[in-house]
């Protein structure tokens, strides 16, 4: 009896870490998943210069795409152009 509660203690330690194991391969396959799509949109030229929050999930986005930058505003219903940034202003 007591070596049946001592395999029934085991089976249950591998089966946790086999769950662990499975849990920790599909995290990994969706976090490389995305990281290959936020690679892709790179390559394509398009990336994300800098981004400001204005709270209520409203932001300002300054995107590059082909040596260029743009100010969009992007709220949960819509993007929107706002300007197209001028590279040869300095910085303060």
């Amino acid at each position: 009896m007591e070596q049946i509660e001592e395999f029934s203690k085991i089976f249950r330690v591998i089966g946790f870490i086999g769950v662990l194991a499975g849990s920790a391969f599909f995290l990994n396959r969706f976090v490389s998943s995305r990281r290959k799509s936020f690679n892709s949109l790179k390559k394509n030229g398009i990336s994300i210069a800098e981004t400001k929050s204005l709270g209520n999930k409203q932001f300002l986005v300054v995107a590059e795409y082909r040596g260029e930058s743009f100010l969009l505003g992007i709220s949960p219903s819509q993007i929107q152009f706002l300007s197209k940034v001028n590279s040869n202003s300095k910085e303060p």
